[in-house]
Order: C-alpha cells, then structure tokens, then sequence
C-alpha cells in the first residue's frame, strides 16, 4: 500500500508551485461556512486477493455522517482552509467461494465469515477561490488522512496513511431563488493507480445578506480507491457511493 501512497506524493512535487504560484481572486470579506448531514453508503469491489466484499463478505449498505468546516478571508495570496469528515463503515456476515489468506491465516471455500470494513477519513484543504461572481470557482490540495481498517473473523489489518489530493469545487446560483447547483472533487491517478471523490449537490439557502445564513442541500457522493498493480493485502479495490442530505451555515 505504501508504493501507492508514494507514488501519488511524487506526482504532486510540483503541484504546490503550479498552483500557489498563480495569483488568485480570494474572498470580499470574512466567512465560516458549515455542514453536517448524513451519506447513504453502497460499498462494491473487492479485497484481498479479489474477493468480492458483497458477495463474499456480506458487506452492502449502510449510512454514516459528514461534515465541513470553510473559513475564507480577504488576504491576497494566503489560502482559505477546508476541513472536512466522513465516517465510512460496515459489517456483514457472507460465505467465501474461494480461498486466501489475510493477516497470516488462511481461509479456506465455504466458510463463513464475519467482516467490518473502516475507511473513515478527514480531509485538509488548502485552496483559492480563483472566482467569485455569479459562479464560484475553488481550486486546491487536499491531504486526506485515512485511517482503514478491515476485520474479517477477528484477523484485523490496518492502513494509516495521508493521501496527498488536488481539489476542485464550483457552485452556480439561481438569481432571487436561494437555489444553487453545486459539486466537488477530491482526485489522483498515477500508473493505473486512483483516488477519486466526487459530489454533486442542488442546495437552497436564506438569502438576506444579512448573517448568519442556514440551508439544506442534497446530492449524490462517490469515493473510489483502485490501488491498480501494486500487491496488496487490503482493501484498496473499493467503491463507496450514494445520496446525502446536509444542514448547511454561513456566519
């Protein structure tokens, strides 16, 4: 897993100097902006050694929370800082059609198997806001800290580890209406290997221009890991996708 992870570090050397490098618009004034809500989760792929985690493991569906913290100022050069949380976890219990090993023990076909997955995760993101118009315009990295764990019959793996990310972000507003379209993204690919997180979201806030400001939004959230050629002995193959529903703030 760590030949991923310094793969992807190595692409993003010169990220920082591409992006910070550049002048960017920030914002007009001081803002904090929050949101907690809660994400439908469906996980599909696989783990080990391509075993299927829905029909295998017993792993499917589940809901966990998320939440975000923006704070944007004025200062020309100094970027605004995004920290964000999700809780991603799951149980099942399934029946193995094939045999393998994890963890030092083997598992053999036909038996049954009790599995948790945790790919709970914290994001910290650094970015500009490079328009600020009728359309908003956010450009960035993002560290992910991971902290995965997979337990399948009380043989328990775990990965820790800081996912270097650039990150993308816009919102369009409808004129008089409170209603906006909205969408983000987290994301790397290097030699076949990938992370991608993505949301897209229609939200309605309070427009007075008087703060604070409260509102609601809702969308749909993917977050894939596909860990490509390198040999590993843990989830990495996975997918976590489904709607969400959000409180939002702006004081």
């Amino acid at each position: 897993m760590m030949i991923f992870f310094r793969s992807l570090k190595r692409l993003l050397v010169i990220a920082p100097i591409t992006l910070f490098g550049t002048s960017a618009a920030q914002a007009d004034f001081l803002g904090v902006y929050v949101g907690a809500g809660v994400w439908g989760q469906d996980f599909a792929g696989s783990a080990v050694s391509d075993v299927s985690i829905e029909d295998q493991l017993g792993l499917g569906d589940n809901s966990g929370v998320q939440a975000y913290f923006r704070f944007e100022h004025p200062i020309p050069m100094l970027p605004n800082i995004r920290i964000a949380r999700s809780d991603i976890e799951d149980a099942g219990v399934g029946v193995l059609t094939s045999p393998f090993e994890f963890g030092g023990d083997a598992f053999v076909s036909g038996q049954s198997v009790t599995t948790t997955v945790d790919m709970t995760h914290t994001d910290v993101t650094l970015y500009y806001e490079l328009v600020d118009l009728a359309f908003d315009l956010d450009l960035g990295l993002t560290a992910r800290v991971l902290d995965s764990q997979l337990t399948i019959d009380g043989v328990t793996e775990e990965e820790n580890a800081v996912l270097p990310m650039l990150y993308a972000a816009g919102k369009v507003g409808l004129p008089f209406s409170g209603f906006y379209l909205a969408g983000d993204i987290n994301g790397l690919g290097f030699n076949g290997a990938s992370v991608m997180d993505y949301a897209v979201k229609v939200g309605w806030e309070i427009e007075n221009f008087i703060l604070p400001e409260f509102g609601v939004e809702a969308g749909f959230r993917r977050f894939a890991i596909d860990a490509g050629d390198d040999d590993l002995d843990f989830v990495i193959d996975m997918d976590v996708e489904g709607v969400f529903f959000n409180i939002t703030g702006h004081f």
